[in-house]
């Protein structure tokens, strides 16, 4: 899509993946109407004051409670000069380089919130990176069929809280399944040029019985993603979903981003944790 102005067309899609070319300024950006966020690509064409005027025009017309990017470090700081915060980093997200998040809240009005995004307390994980073991009568599988892991995130994805993060495919290219008394899925949305990949918990684990479950299907897709030379993995799980946080932390993962008002449940604006770890032969 192509637009002269701030104004989008009416559509039904929940997520749209929208080009915006106007004079000096040319990026995409992906909107999220679910969880009323807007995440920019392309952002290094155009004045970065005309790009935040534009996406707090964007943010009021639509009712979004946050716009971010993610970007390497000399381009946080022309953010920073226009009023947006940095709330975390992604280690090694462009192979080389790390990312960090830079992210503009609003209020319910659509203001920018003053001072920057408010910060996100976040409970405390106790948990200890451990030796995963199969559960009896587990055989887990790898799927990659596209119209499976389609239909996967239609029947599953919201309940799940999965956002699509990357550009035009908004869906895991890789998942794992797994049955152990019900059926579990994890999935990965993959970058091959830069060695990373986004992971989700897409079956939610529901008390603390299922969490070797949940944290021996993901090891098994940590192994398969490092036999296909991924560098570095990361997840962004709501703050206060306190056993899809634990599967990460006991599998070495570690917070190094906390987002606040990232996604919508229930009516209600959720912060996330964004937690990372480096992968190479094998995980635990």
């Amino acid at each position: 899509m192509s637009s002269q102005t701030a104004s989008l067309e009416e559509t039904t899609e929940k997520v749209e993946e929208i080009y915006y070319r106007k004079g000096d300024i040319d990026f995409c950006f992906l909107l999220n109407r679910d969880h009323q966020n807007l995440r920019v690509f392309d952002y290094r064409v155009g004045n970065y004051q005309q790009k935040r005027d534009f996406f707090d025009r964007i943010a009021r017309s639509e009712n979004l409670r946050k716009v971010f990017t993610v970007v390497e470090k000399q381009d946080s700081k022309s953010w920073r000069s226009v009023g947006f915060s940095r709330e975390g980093a992604i280690p090694g997200y462009f192979r080389t380089a790390d990312a960090y998040i830079m992210s503009r809240v609003y209020t319910e009005d659509g203001d920018p919130i003053q001072g920057g995004a408010p910060k996100l307390n976040a409970p405390s994980i106790n948990a200890k990176e451990k030796a995963t073991t199969k559960p009896r009568g587990m055989n887990p599988e790898i799927h990659t069929d596209e119209g499976r892991l389609t239909k996967l995130i239609e029947d599953i994805g919201m309940n799940a809280l999965y956002a699509p993060f990357r550009r035009g495919i908004f869906r895991p290219d890789i998942a794992a399944c797994g049955t152990h008394k019900r059926e579990f899925w994890v999935g990965a949305e993959t970058d091959s040029s830069f060695g990373h990949a986004k992971l989700d918990v897409l079956t939610p684990v529901q008390d603390e019985s299922e969490l070797p479950t949940a944290e021996y299907l993901m090891k098994f897709l940590l192994d398969e993603l490092a036999r296909n030379a991924t560098a570095s993995v990361f997840s962004m799980v709501p703050a206060d979903n306190i056993l899809a946080n634990t599967v990460f932390a006991e599998l070495g993962f570690k917070v190094t981003a906390r987002l606040t008002d990232h996604i919508v449940r229930e009516d209600d604006f959720v912060g996330i944790q964004l937690w990372h770890r480096r992968i190479s032969g094998s995980s635990r």
